[in-house]
């Protein structure tokens, strides 16, 4: 069901999409992916066939996220869903560690993969070669490019444009992406065997929007350095959080504090300031910051929150553990919720977000199995009211509406 989307096109222009380039994938690259002026990135979806298109209305993780409050399980968490086992971790191996974006615990479980001869590849994302600031779906087979691509990268990228060509491959995989991919994923495994069956397992991580470019291109303008002129670039990690490194031709670097990233003005695509699961509830695995508080005070080692939400996830966590790739140490879901205190509000709150954005106009997205209703009878009127009040405001400023004039395609 989608509730009224009867192209792709709305999804685009009411804010919804996510540009995880699923509709990419399914139109055989004809839904081109490209950056917007607004500096989102967003498919080309005139050249789409009736039978593509409802296709990706089907399948868009934009617009249909299903929870796993589908069936009675017996450790659930209202807000963090089905908790296996939760626990604070990091790679064992110092280097990894270190020059991952926290505690490598993610790279750690994808080195496992491929060292226990589990998966054949990791599907997930890493630098362009051509533009420092851009991201690329990558197929990675070794360890060397994992730590390559083990850092965040907080810009736009398409990552399940690569999906259908990962699954052609015939060979096992595990998929390393954000949240909005992984309901992507399940929602191909409902109709394609080769998802169910060459998908080792999901992992994602606690996700803090996908914001435009522009942010961190004015970063650098900040610093006279044009983007187009950095050689690499990295937003954090060589500590936890570590600083914003731009590289220059010539061994030229230029930094600043990672917070900074975070005290100017984001703009963040409009479907991340509703989103029903920005936590990885359909994720195998989840790993998370783990700041007290919310926000870094200073410089650590480098540590993740860890969710397993599935048999299978718990299954490779402590198989991971045993083997001696991650180091783990007691932690509990309270303190998950007390280092994660956006998501845990985002999640009581995306009902009532979703509801301003449909009373504004908008067609309702297909969000089930999400436990909505009891989170939203945990705001009180007053909550609820400003929560309203604020979406209302965001999509009549413009906000809702994805601005789908290219500057050109890359």
């Amino acid at each position: 069901m989608t509730h009224g989307f009867t192209s792709v096109r709305q999804i685009v222009e009411q804010g919804y999409c996510v540009s995880c380039g699923l509709c990419t994938a399914f139109s055989n690259g004809a839904a081109q992916m490209g950056y917007t002026t607004s500096g989102q990135y967003r498919p080309d979806v005139e050249a789409l066939t009736p039978e593509v298109e409802a296709k990706i209305l089907t399948h868009c993780p934009g617009i249909n996220v299903a929870g796993p409050w589908d069936v009675p399980l017996k450790q659930m968490h209202p807000i963090w869903g089905e908790v296996r086992t939760v626990c604070m971790g990091w790679s064992r191996d110092p280097d990894t560690r270190h020059r991952a974006s926290a505690g490598g615990v993610m790279t750690a479980l994808n080195r496992f993969a491929l060292d226990s001869g589990q998966a054949d590849f990791i599907l997930q994302v890493a630098a362009d070669g051509d533009d420092a600031l851009h991201s690329n779906p990558v197929m990675i087979r070794n360890a060397e490019d994992l730590l390559t691509g083990s850092q965040s990268r907080y810009a736009p990228v398409a990552p399940l444009a690569a999906i259908l060509d990962a699954l052609d491959t015939g060979e096992r995989f595990v998929v390393s992406l954000k949240p909005c991919d992984i309901a992507g994923v399940r929602n191909l495994q409902k109709t394609d065997a080769r998802a169910r069956e060459q998908i080792v397992f999901t992992q994602a991580m606690f996700c803090g929007t996908t914001p435009s470019r522009s942010e961190t291109e004015a970063f650098f303008h900040r610093r006279n350095v044009r983007a187009k002129d950095l050689t690499d670039m990295r937003w954090r990690g060589h500590g936890c959080p570590g600083k914003t490194v731009g590289f220059l031709p010539g061994g030229i670097e230029v930094d600043g504090p990672y917070s900074e990233l975070w005290t100017d003005k984001w703009k963040t695509q409009f479907r991340c300031k509703i989103c029903p699961d920005a936590i990885a509830l359909q994720a195998d695995i989840a790993t998370g910051d783990i700041w007290p508080g919310g926000m870094p005070k200073g410089e650590t080692p480098g540590e993740n929150a860890i969710i397993s939400h599935t048999k299978r996830g718990d299954d490779i966590l402590h198989q991971a553990i045993n083997a001696g790739y991650l180091e783990v140490t007691d932690l509990t879901i309270d303190d998950v919720s007390d280092s994660q205190p956006h998501h845990v509000d985002l999640r009581r709150t995306f009902g009532t977000r979703v509801q301003a954005t449909t009373d504004a106009g908008h067609n309702a997205p297909n969000f089930t199995d999400l436990n909505e209703h009891q989170l939203t009878h945990t705001l009180d009127a007053d909550e609820k009211a400003a929560t309203h009040a604020g979406t209302l405001r965001r999509v009549k400023a413009g906000q809702g509406d994805e601005c789908v004039d290219f500057d050109g395609f890359s």
